[in-house]
This record gives C-alpha cells, sequence and structure tokens, in this order.
C-alpha cells in the first residue's frame, strides 16, 4: 500500500498559529523517509505575513515534522499553512545537523542520519547495565558518551505540539 503524500515540497515557507494568537514562520529544507526537516525562523508576527528578509536566523536548529499530520489532506494537528515558495532554494548551513534512530532489530544499534537521508554512520551503546549507557537524554536531544561536544535530535517526525513548545522555549532564553 502506498503513503499517500503531502504537496508540502523543499522551499516551501509556511507558518504556524501559536496558541497566543502570533504565527511563527519556517521553511522546508529537506524532505526524508518519515517527513520532512524544517527550520524555524527568529520571526513572529500578529499577521499571517511573512517577511522574505528574515529568512537567514533560525530560532533553533532544523527539526523532522510530520508532514501528513500538519500539512496532508488530513491534516489532525494545529493550523500550520504553506504561504509561499522559494524556488531554487539551497539549504545552507545543515551539513553539521545529525539525528539518529534506531538502525537494528535488535535495539542496540542506532544510525546517525543527516538533513538529506544520508547515513552518518552507526552508534553502538547498551541499553542495559546502568554505567554502560551511552545515551543521554537532553530534552529532546541526546548526548552520546565520548562525543560530549556532540547533541543529536531523535529522528522521529515531530508534531505540533512539541514545535510549539520548543519555540516557546527558545523565545523565552531569548528574549
Amino acid at each position: 500500500m502506498k503513503t499517500p503524500k503531502s504537496k508540502f515540497q523543499v522551499g516551501d515557507i509556511f507558518s504556524v498559529k501559536q496558541d497566543n494568537c502570533e504565527y511563527a514562520f519556517g521553511r522546508c529544507i529537506s524532505q526524508i523517509s518519515v517527513g520532512h526537516i524544517v527550520e524555524i525562523f527568529d520571526y513572529f508576527s500578529e499577521e499571517n505575513i511573512f517577511d522574505t528578509n528574515i529568512t537567514n536566523k533560525r530560532l533553533f536548529e532544523p527539526v523532522p515534522i510530520d508532514t501528513w499530520g500538519l500539512f496532508g489532506k488530513r491534516k489532525k494537528e494545529g493550523i500550520w499553512k504553506v504561504i509561499g515558495h522559494e524556488d531554487h532554494f539551497i539549504p545552507e548551513n545543515v551539513d553539521h545537523l545529525r539525528y539518529w534512530g534506531m538502525a537494528a532489530e535488535d535495539g542496540t544499534d542506532t544510525k546517525l542520519m543527516g538533513v538529506f537521508d544520508n547515513d552518518c554512520g552507526d552508534i553502538k551503546y547498551s541499553i542495559v547495565n546502568g554505567d554502560e549507557h551511552r545515551m543521554q537524554s537532553v530534552g529532546s536531544h541526546f548526548k552520546i558518551k565520548g562525543r560530549e561536544n556532540e547533541v543529536f535530535l531523535l529522528r522521529s517526525p515531530w508534531g505540533d505540539i512539541q514545535v510549539k513548545e520548543e519555540i516557546k522555549k527558545y523565545r523565552q532564553t531569548s528574549c
């Protein structure tokens, strides 16, 4: 059975209605097997109008989203709307981004994946034996023992609630 495809595509500019009646704005960076990777800009407005001069400042690192649940024909979460498209968009400042997800059937190996679904290597870790745990949760991000300077985001698509929580968190710390 084929999975229905959303018309959401790389280069689309979108708005997300916040709980306080403001709009947040973002852009689709890439399509991946579990949805799309999007960036949210550090720009908010009481009107659903986006200033295209703001696209160079992200509020936080790009995240994977549940495209079908947010933009599909049967969208079930929040008020997300495509309000424009940037033709010939080429993502910048994304080569350093890594997302992790389970790769092996036994649940002890993970894969690091890049923004374009490119394989960035395996991570071995123990899911038992207390001291041997190598993954440490930092909210929705994870640190890996021995790679202290790197933080990876779970490669599981976010919905409306997760994106709004992250926006709220970053707006509180940046004001």
